[in-house]
């Protein structure tokens, strides 16, 4: 009876390390993707009325699991959200870049126009090469770029 009571407690014990083996390998494999938050352009959330000609766009990575970084980047922009989300009609999409650079990256499309929004976001890959999903779309709004931009006419008080 002894002897097949330490027998049974020899095979649990060895049930119980295959089983924390398989756990420890599923676990190992299954990296949540990593993720972006806080876009910003130079600086600000969603800024309204900047001057950069070449805005610089900026975000934070998001990872449950320890030690991911980003090794590839994608941005993509456009005049509307719809292309945006779409990947049509855009007006600049700089195709993956090998960096882990994620802050002021240059805006590289079409020249700005005064007064005009533009919706952006961003794909990152992690050092396995794996891809994350698009963020969520961030815009930014120019300012008055030209001094043929501003119009107006003075005002004046109606004194009598």
């Amino acid at each position: 009876m002894k002897k097949n009571c330490h027998l049974f407690f020899a095979l649990l014990l060895a049930v119980s390390i295959a089983l924390s083996s398989v756990f420890t390998v599923t676990l190992l494999a299954y990296q949540e993707p990593l993720r972006v938050t806080g876009q910003r352009t130079e600086f600000k959330q969603n800024p309204i009325g900047i001057d950069a000609r070449k805005p610089r766009l900026s975000w934070q990575l998001q990872s449950s699991a320890r030690g991911v970084m980003q090794s590839a980047y994608q941005i993509r922009v456009a005049r509307n959200e719809g292309d945006l989300r779409a990947g049509t009609g855009l007006v600049w999409d700089s195709g993956k870049v090998t960096s882990d650079e994620s802050i002021h990256r240059p805006y590289e499309g079409s020249p700005v126009q005064s007064g005009q929004r533009y919706y952006w976001q961003v794909k990152v890959w992690d050092t396995n090469g794996k891809a994350g999903d698009w963020s969520e779309a961030a815009y930014f709004e120019m300012g008055l770029l030209t001094a043929a931009d501003w119009k107006a006419s003075w005002i004046e008080p109606d004194l009598a």
